[in-house]
């Protein structure tokens, strides 16, 4: 199938701070010794732009509040408006499924765009649309299930991220913003991490299949198929027919 290639965009157009610098909320800071040893009182810092000492771009929850409330009301699109039988829940957050799925496809400009239906049939698979579904062994939450481990990598200027980090807190997964913004993100990683295991190119459809750990057995058996994995080819294909 051919696929479309995206422009890539200038950051500043859903940003609020130029390239190099991140924002941060007005907060008040505790005091503290730097680590050359000199003494900061503890004072109130305005809003405003900050400089990035990593250089690789960041963002934080506050920024990402920011934006959805800025731009997402504004935008149209995918998803289409099928609760996929949730009932009064399913359809709750396509806004933030259509902001966050534009917002990374222009800062990451792949090839091929990732389509907000898909980012839906995901999330009716991994949480039924339930913000704060019960954690369990492998700690992950909120809508797309992100776990506590992919929560810090996202953040991790030293980690595995070549650029374009996402800093939220643990807390932060149950509000369905701050997940999606996080989930879309990590699902862009996965799609680079099931190419290498393809050793070629990777479709959304196997970016997904790795976000839910089942592209090695896929691979090993071309005619395995998890049945959540049947289930969400299903809700994407009357995602897409839906009229």
């Amino acid at each position: 199938m051919k696929t479309t290639k995206i422009k890539k965009v200038d950051r500043t157009n859903w940003r609020l701070c130029p390239a190099g610098q991140f924002w941060r909320s007005a907060h008040h800071q505790s005091s503290y010794h730097r680590k050359d040893g000199t003494f900061v009182r503890e004072h109130s810092v305005s809003a405003g732009c900050c400089d990035n000492p990593s250089r690789k771009d960041q963002i934080y929850s506050e920024e990402l509040k920011t934006i959805a409330t800025k731009y997402f009301p504004k935008l149209k699109g995918s998803p289409a408006p099928d609760d996929l039988d949730f009932k009064n829940i399913g359809n709750l957050y396509d806004e933030l499924i259509r902001g966050w799925t534009q917002f990374w496809n222009d800062i990451l400009g792949t090839e091929g765009p990732l389509d907000p239906n898909l980012v839906k049939a995901l999330i009716a698979t991994e949480s039924g649309f339930n913000p704060n579904p019960k954690v369990g062994p492998s700690k992950a939450r909120g809508l797309m299930q992100v776990t506590d481990e992919t929560q810090k990598i996202l953040g991790n200027k030293n980690g595995e991220l070549k650029d374009h980090l996402v800093h939220v807190d643990q807390k932060d997964m149950i509000d369905p913003n701050l997940n999606i913004a996080a989930g879309v993100r990590w699902l862009f990683r996965k799609k680079e991490l099931a190419a290498v295991k393809l050793k070629r190119a990777a479709t959304w459809d196997e970016a997904v299949a790795e976000y839910k750990s089942y592209l090695k057995d896929m691979i090993k058996d071309p005619k395995f198929l998890p049945k959540p994995m049947k289930k969400l080819r299903d809700n994407y294909d009357r995602l897409k027919k839906f009229k």
